[in-house]
């Protein structure tokens, strides 16, 4: 019972440090976004996501393989960094030698960033396994903790650097400076001094389980980042910044709902005897809830962009409008693969997964002549298109119930039909003469967001009798729960 309550209380720390850090982070990125230039942050984000994909091939499988092993000794660790740190270097110098592939039309500016950047794999190799030792001991209060004070020094020192005109060499500064209180930080904590006895036996297993796990990963990897790719290759690092503040507010709403969600989804469907209800109500939920955030991101782009990111920023309202248009659909197939994962369908959704991350790479490939905006919008619509056949698929394999799907998840799309509706008439109103301070435009921006969403709330109850019934049984239940806890 304690160590339950221990993993509970860390787990409600990693949570509460996650929202107050993800909301830092945003500050420290707008505050990024108004002292650089476009083509100053496209530079980074360029670099940055080679990268990332250097980071997902140093430590795909390592750290689940020290989570998942039963007991761990100094040997073992031993050998988990050796091979994590040596791989890394291996990595970073066959990048630094192949570059000019990726980089021989490219400033002179980025190449140099790139090099620089180069480093900071070696440096992070280090942390994989002692943030691995400290989840293994479901110490997540110190990792949460360690992760909003770097993420604070590295934002202070950052900004300051842009201010006074470092330009790029600000955002790599913040990626410096995060890694290395990281590293200090769990070197204390974790007290782990590197030694040289190695086990031949245990790097043998380690990569045997890492393997499979990589290949998975680095697919993963570029079916999400295929639009950065094709955008920075195709139509330059800028329309790249561009895009990174289009997402920016996007991508924070999916973090802190659809993916933290995603363990809870798993462990409740996984438990529950009709699987096919279970995911339809989460499905529907979600849907309900988190698509008019996304869609009000959209709608209102226009009215909060330039006040916060600055004017320079203004090319990214289009990018966001369109974005919007795949609110709905990427709700609804969010949790597709778990859908397929509780039924025992690891293999389908591998082989499904290859074909969709080929869509996306073809569809990128047919539209390298158009423009960027039309560019965007062909992703739109194959995004779309691909997440429609996901629920397709999963009715007409009978994963999910029609009468599940009718029952629950068609009022939550009515209920986003008509929040658009009602956030395009308000938007009219806020484009009228009446209102001179964008900052006034800001506030009821939000206002108005939450009218909409209570009048389509309101329809949706109305008329849905189905979903409305379990609504209320459902909030009834956690207001009941709540009530017996307290006393």
């Amino acid at each position: 019972m304690k160590k339950k309550g221990s993993v509970l209380n860390s787990s409600s720390w990693t949570l509460g440090v996650k929202f107050i850090e993800r909301g830092v982070s945003l500050i420290i990125y707008i505050m990024l976004a108004r002292f650089l230039s476009i083509e100053e942050f496209g530079v980074v984000a360029f670099a940055m996501l080679f990268l990332e994909f250097i980071t997902v091939i140093i430590s795909s499988g390592v750290k689940d393989f020290i989570l998942t092993r039963k007991e761990v000794n100094k040997i073992f660790i031993d050998t988990c960094t050796f091979s994590v740190v040596t791989v890394s270097i291996l990595v970073s110098i066959l990048f630094y030698l192949v570059m000019d592939l990726f980089f021989i039309d490219k400033s002179e500016l980025m190449q140099d960033v790139f090099k620089v950047l180069l480093l900071l794999p070696a440096i992070s190799s280090f942390n994989i396994v002692q943030t691995a030792l400290l989840q293994r001991n479901f110490n997540f209060k110190s990792l949460s903790l360690r992760n909003l004070f770097s993420t604070l020094v590295a934002g202070a020192i950052s900004v300051y650097c842009a201010f006074d005109g470092y330009g790029a060499w600000a955002l790599v500064i913040n990626q410096y400076c995060k890694v290395i209180v990281d590293t200090i930080i769990l070197q204390v904590i974790v007290k782990y001094k590197p030694g040289l006895s190695l086990s031949y036996t245990y790097f043998k297993e380690c990569y045997r389980f890492s393997i499979p796990l990589l290949v998975s990963e680095v697919m993963n990897f570029w079916s999400t980042r295929m639009m950065d790719l094709f955008v920075s290759i195709i139509h330059g690092v800028g329309s790249l910044a561009v895009l990174n503040i289009s997402r920016k507010f996007t991508r924070l709403v999916q973090q802190l709902s659809l993916t933290s969600l995603r363990p809870v989804v798993l462990s409740y469907a996984t438990k529950s005897e009709d699987k096919s209800e279970a995911f339809a109500k989460f499905i529907s939920y979600i849907t309900f809830v988190v698509a008019p955030i996304l869609i009000a991101i959209g709608v209102y782009a226009e009215f909060y962009v330039t006040p916060i990111f600055g004017e320079q920023w203004e090319p990214a309202i289009v990018i966001i409008e369109i974005l919007s248009f795949t609110a709905v659909a990427q709700c609804l197939s969010w949790y597709f693969g778990l859908v397929l994962i509780t039924q025992g369908k690891n293999v389908l959704l591998f082989k499904l997964n290859v074909v969709f991350t080929l869509i996306f790479f073809l569809a990128g490939l047919f539209s390298y002549r158009l423009q960027f905006t039309e560019y965007i919008i062909v992703q739109t619509f194959v995004i779309n298109m691909v997440s429609i056949y996901k629920i397709y698929f999963l009715i007409k394999n009978k994963y999910m119930g029609y009468h599940d799907f009718k029952s629950y998840i068609v009022p939550s799309v009515i209920s986003c039909l008509i929040f658009v509706f009602t956030s395009l008439v308000f938007r009219n109103f806020l484009n009228s003469d009446f209102f001179d301070s964008p900052w006034v435009k800001l506030s009821l921006t939000m206002l108005f967001s939450t009218f909409s969403f209570l009048i389509s709330f309101f329809i949706t109850m109305l008329f849905f009798s189905v979903f409305s019934k379990d609504i209320k049984e459902s909030f009834f239940r956690v207001t009941s729960k709540r009530r017996k806890g307290k006393a």
